[in-house]
């Protein structure tokens, strides 16, 4: 057997004296460094590169309530100018990079890696990332998810600003005695609730494939995700959110300070201080923009202060349909509250007792309306952290799986070989046009 440990000296001879340096294989970040951060080229990196993500961090904000939708159709401006900016770059560098000579290869190269690293994988990525931290909020038992909580809050929102929440207890046409609460829940899961959920399951059983993609990169709307969820789930989760308003309401209506106190929630009673004070500005323009609305309060109020309002009401409007039609939303319904609020606001006692439910009403407003922005907004944290999340794993993936996969593998042989064939194709006219 060989001495492998003994050196061959014609090998020693014949080759030449060097230090080998062996090659450091590069790995995949490094790999995805040279791509997005060539040090010949500003575009690819800080800070012009982060003007390509605006639009993934615009999708991820997108489920904040309010601002959010906006601010994603803003951060689509830097992106799409940065787009725009690199993949003429690109074009403008040609395949020596060098401004030499200008190629449309590279400048179609650029365009699918920016149109599938920078635009839809990583929405999809952020979309699903949101979807997923959404599924969450059924860990607290509502078997909810933080989507069909965000549509049934907005649900409410809007069913507090018709006044549904304005009910007093009273005895109904069958001689049932029910509490404001019970009809109040019954407003809420009503009829017309259950036919727009009926007309949403019937729409998303008619829609295409494509307008499926539309909807995952966009937004749902109306009770797109209420619908799949479980009826009574939906049915328990309201009831629980309109009582617990109901009696927010109350509290706030017909409590004093020291009853605000006395929950010891130190939130509600800051917000019920700093209402009390905006009251005293704003009480005067809700009597002039919702006269209907305090006089569905005074109607609807158990309050024994009440009962002389209640009838001169009910002199001026003496049927049931007479005092419907005086609480109406419609202008002509706000013109003959308004008169009417005027009319009895001439005496000194009624004109006290109309301000303080005013006041009581315009507090009652923003600080039920905030109660519901604060738990819309923690439904839209939510996602949005799961959208961050999603996009802080997966854009690197993405970036070397589009370069080395689709670029790489796929479409630079592509544009190669069409590229050959146009040249034979015009190699070919010009040899018929000699032979000619």
């Amino acid at each position: 057997m060989a001495d492998f440990n003994v050196t061959n000296p014609t090998f020693v001879n014949i080759m030449p004296k060097v230090k080998l340096t062996p090659v450091k294989q590069k790995t995949k970040k490094e790999e995805l460094q040279e791509i997005i951060q060539s040090p010949n080229d500003p575009l690819a990196k800080y800070p012009l590169r982060a003007f390509g993500y605006s639009n993934e961090v615009g999708a991820a904000v997108s489920a904040m309530p309010g601002w959010g939708k906006v601010a994603e159709a803003a951060l689509w401006v830097p992106a799409l100018m940065y787009l725009g900016a690199d993949i003429y770059d690109k074009y403008k560098r040609g395949k020596d990079g060098n401004y030499s000579k200008e190629s449309a290869t590279k400048g179609v190269e650029q365009a699918v890696f920016q149109g599938l690293a920078s635009v839809i994988l990583p929405t999809a990525a952020v979309k699903m990332g949101q979807g997923i931290a959404s599924q969450f909020t059924k860990l607290d038992g509502t078997n909810l998810s933080a989507s069909v909580k965000e549509e049934l809050l907005e649900k409410l929102e809007k069913d507090f600003a018709k006044a549904k929440f304005v009910k007093g207890d009273r005895v109904d046409k069958d001689g049932v005695f029910k509490t404001g609460k019970q009809l109040v829940i019954e407003r809420i899961n009503d009829d017309t609730f259950g036919n727009q959920l009926q007309a949403t399951k019937d729409k998303l059983a008619k829609e295409s494939g494509f307008k499926k993609i539309i909807k995952f990169f966009g937004h749902s709307s109306g009770y797109d995700a209420t619908v799949k969820a479980d009826s009574k789930d939906v049915a328990r989760y309201l009831e629980s959110k309109a009582a617990e308003i109901f009696d927010m309401q109350t509290l706030i209506e017909t409590g004093t300070l020291d009853d605000i106190k006395n929950t010891g929630k130190k939130k509600f009673i800051n917000s019920y201080l700093k209402a009390q004070q905006n009251a005293e500005k704003g009480y005067s323009n809700l009597l002039k923009t919702r006269p209907n609305l305090i006089i569905e309060k005074i109607l609807s109020s158990a309050d024994e202060r009440f009962d002389t309002l209640k009838s001169l009401i009910s002199a001026d409007h003496p049927t049931i349909a007479d005092k419907i039609n005086l609480v109406s939303s419609n202008d002509k319904a706000k013109e003959a509250a308004a008169k009417l609020l005027k009319k009895l606001m001439k005496k000194e006692d009624n004109k006290k007792l109309i301000e303080d439910i005013a006041k009581k009403s315009f507090m009652s407003n923003e600080i039920i309306n905030k109660f519901i922005q604060s738990k819309k907004l923690k439904m839209g944290l939510l996602k949005t952290t799961g959208g961050f999340i999603a996009l802080g794993l997966l854009a690197v993936p993405i970036d070397h799986f589009v370069h080395e996969y689709i670029i790489k593998k796929f479409l630079e042989p592509s544009l190669e070989g069409m590229h050959n064939l146009q040249a034979k194709l015009s190699f070919k006219k010009k040899e018929d046009t000699k032979k000619a």
